[in-house]
Order: C-alpha cells, then sequence, then structure tokens
C-alpha cells in the first residue's frame, strides 16, 4: 500500500488535504477499520471491489465518491489492484460546494452523480486523466477548485467560527460554551450545525475531542492514563464507551500489547 499526501492547498480554504492511495498485489485483500476524524472527503475510486461496512451495512465503492460525516468506525475493505485519489475537506466544505443538507450524507459513501451530475461531469476529467500523475491531478484539480461558485452565507460564517473554536479548543468545551462565541440560539445552532456539518455541535465536539486524543497518544505526547482525565472523561466507563464507538474495539484489546501497566486499570 502506498499513501500519499500531496502538497497543495485551494485559495478558499476548502480542501483540507489532498492525497493518493494504492494497493498493491501484495496488499491484497487489505482490511482495516477507518477512524472517523471530522472531515469529509471526495474521493475518485479505480476499482471495483472496494466496499465498506457500517452497523452492518454494505456498501460498494467506485468511481467519484463523496464521504460524509461518520459518527464511529466502519470496516474498509479492499480485493483489487487499484488507487483511489481525492481529498479530505474542511468540515463545512460539502455544504458551501453542493448548497445541501449535509446531513442527509451522514455515515454514507454517495456517487456525486447521485448529489449533483453537473459537478460529477465537471470534475471527472480531472481524476481520470491525471490517475498516473499526482502533480498534474494536484493543479488540475485545484484549478476547479478555485474556481467553484460557493454557497456561503451568514450561517455558513457563524457556523465556520463555531468549528473553529472546536478545534482551537481540541474539543474541551461544551455546546454552551459555543453559545458565547456564536449569536445563536441553542436550538438553531443545532439545528444549522447539523445542515452545514452533518452532526450536531455535541457529537462533532466529542469526535474532535476523541481525535486530538489519540493523536496525542498515538505521536507518544503523553501516556493514556494522563489524556484520559487531561480531555475531561470523567471514569473509565465514559472512555471505554466512547472508544468501543470512534475505535470499534475495546481500549484493552487496543491498548494492552503496547502497555501492559495499563492492563489492571483497564480490566478494573
Amino acid at each position: 500500500m502506498e499513501f500519499k499526501y500531496l502538497n497543495k492547498k485551494d485559495n478558499r480554504g476548502l480542501i483540507n488535504d489532498l492525497f493518493t492511495l494504492r494497493f498493491f498485489k501484495e496488499d491484497l485483500p487489505f482490511k482495516t477499520i477507518i477512524i472517523p476524524v471530522g472531515y469529509p472527503t471526495l474521493v475518485f475510486i479505480f476499482s471495483e471491489q472496494q466496499e465498506t461496512v457500517f452497523n452492518k451495512q454494505k456498501t460498494s465503492l467506485s468511481g467519484l465518491t463523496v464521504t460524509g460525516q461518520f459518527y464511529g468506525a466502519y470496516n474498509y475493505t479492499v480485493n483489487d489492484v487499484s488507487c483511489n485519489i481525492g481529498m479530505t475537506l474542511h468540515p463545512t466544505a460539502l455544504y458551501k460546494i453542493l448548497n445541501i443538507n449535509i446531513s442527509t450524507l451522514t455515515n454514507k459513501h454517495i456517487l456525486l452523480e447521485k448529489i449533483n451530475k453537473q459537478l460529477s461531469d465537471l470534475l471527472k476529467p480531472t481524476f481520470i486523466n491525471n490517475k498516473e500523475n499526482a502533480d498534474s491531478y494536484k493543479e488540475a484539480i485545484i484549478k476547479l477548485i478555485n474556481n467553484l461558485p460557493l454557497h456561503i452565507d451568514t450561517d455558513v460564517e457563524n457556523i465556520d467560527k463555531a468549528v473553529d473554536f472546536i478545534i482551537k479548543k481540541e474539543g474541551l468545551l461544551s455546546v454552551s460554551d459555543l453559545l458565547k462565541v456564536i449569536p445563536l440560539s441553542q436550538k438553531s445552532l443545532e439545528t444549522k450545525f447539523k445542515k452545514i456539518i452533518g452532526l450536531t455541535p455535541g457529537k462533532y465536539i466529542k469526535l474532535i475531542r476523541f481525535t486530538l486524543l489519540m493523536r496525542k497518544y498515538e505521536t507518544k505526547q503523553i501516556n493514556i492514563t494522563d489524556l484520559i482525565y487531561m480531555f475531561d472523561y470523567y471514569d473509565y466507563s465514559h472512555f471505554s464507551r466512547e472508544f468501543k464507538l470512534f475505535m470499534s474495539q475495546s481500549p484493552k484489546s487496543y491498548f494492552k500489547k503496547d502497555f501492559p501497566f495499563l492492563k489492571k486499570y483497564i480490566l478494573d
């Protein structure tokens, strides 16, 4: 397997990262868990044998595919030599581009042509024609993204501000904290955030908090016991519930090999 980030951004902050992902014969069958990180994706999948399973629901993947926000891990399988070329997007980018209720894409992978055929027809040739040339893909897709018409109003600006605040605080805040910096009622914030992001602000806060906790753990910035309390998990059972949701396995399974000193703590 070969995964590469392409160092290029658009002018309006829609793209989080560009990437290419290739699978070779020796990789197959390739199976993994995909952990949600709070960013939707737009990917061209040059394959006929890729699929995901989320909540026992199988989805075959092929072609120019939009992935909405996921609230929970899902299984991902590849059974052919293939490549995926695409981008992760800023949390509000899909709404700005598509101008639809983004919660309709939550926990789903959907062909872009089923959402917006005109946009799909515009973007497809850039992926297909540059399948083997990452540099030319990078330049071509950035040019297209920079020129897409966007839907941006006061609601989008407020939700952008809310997302920036959540990420700045590393998810260590409550919805009531958001209401102090966003000029919306709680009901209005909940409704608009879900429409523009795909999740409620409470769920998105939990997702960002957990993602950053695991990133700090994986980069060995701090041990997991300190992280649990630093990230406001009041007790182990609270942490365990969210861990199983976002990682599709128990903390005991994940940590016991690398951190045997936690075995007693986790078992207790």
